[in-house]
């Protein structure tokens, strides 16, 4: 089965069930930025929709064999994620009218609903994570005083993603669309997603566990920077003054900038 095909199958039994009063696509094909590797985002409205969720995974078992299935629920909001044993992923939102929102392309239906204002990052999730990174960045004398340089390169990959978070919340405030955790290339500049790929490589060494931080750091600093202030989000100034004291004091290192 083709991902069009999921889609003609998908459409045909929601118009054919009398409780869906429309239906869409989400995600990147109903963006218009979809690629071939791009997953299928079905968003239907209905006015049961528990009753409607609690039906679903029999009419999901009509679409296609299903080999993995998850679900997320709400008070009026059923997530599943399906996974058929073609390997074509879909996902299907179950909602009341009112709660469809954002940059969708009908399948059928005559409701419209409307796109989301605009995203903008959270000043506490900016906190969040300008925090967390601190705080991986502080368990550094751990690791290596006890000389685990697996759990060290373990580190320095949570570091990169934390990077990432924050590069992606960057991208949203200057305008970009959030995109799924698959998708940089078009989101992050093109400038910020080299450097991101210029991030030394891992191993579990103590000289690249050591490198790997200190190039984050590097990395990370100006970025949170900017984004605390353009968003403001409170940084953590006792924080930041207390990690470099540590890294200084156990390790004779400084991070910056």
């Amino acid at each position: 089965m083709t991902r069009d095909e999921l889609i003609e199958r998908l459409t045909a039994l929601l118009r054919a069930d009398g409780r869906v009063q429309a239906a869409w696509l989400g995600g990147s094909l109903g963006r218009g930025t979809a690629d071939q590797f791009s997953d299928v985002d079905v968003v239907l409205a209905t006015g049961d929709p528990k009753g409607f969720a609690a039906d679903w995974d029999a009419v999901a078992d009509r679409v296609a064999p299903v080999v993995h299935r998850q679900r997320m629920a709400d008070a009026t909001t059923t997530v599943v994620t399906h996974v058929t044993g073609d390997w074509l992923r879909f996902d299907v939102t179950i909602t009341t009218p009112d709660r469809v929102r954002g940059k969708l392309r009908p399948l059928f239906g005559e409701l419209t609903p409307p796109e989301d204002e605009p995203a903008s990052p959270d000043p506490a999730r900016v906190e969040h994570l300008i925090r967390e990174f601190l705080r991986v960045l502080g368990l550094l004398p751990v690791v290596l005083g006890r000389s685990e340089y697996a759990v060290g390169a373990s580190g320095s990959a949570l570091l990169r993603t934390l990077i990432l978070q924050v590069m992606l919340e960057d991208a949203v405030l200057r305008g970009a669309d959030r995109a799924g955790a698959l998708r940089l290339k078009g989101v992050l500049p093109a400038d910020r997603l080299a450097a991101y790929a210029a991030l030394p490589a891992i191993e579990a060494t103590r000289t690249s566990v050591v490198s790997a931080h200190l190039a984050c750091s590097r990395l990370f600093f100006p970025i949170a920077r900017e984004l605390a202030e353009r968003t403001g989000a409170t940084w953590p100034d006792a924080m930041e003054e207390a990690l470099r004291k540590h890294l200084r004091r156990e390790l004779g290192i400084e991070i910056g900038p």
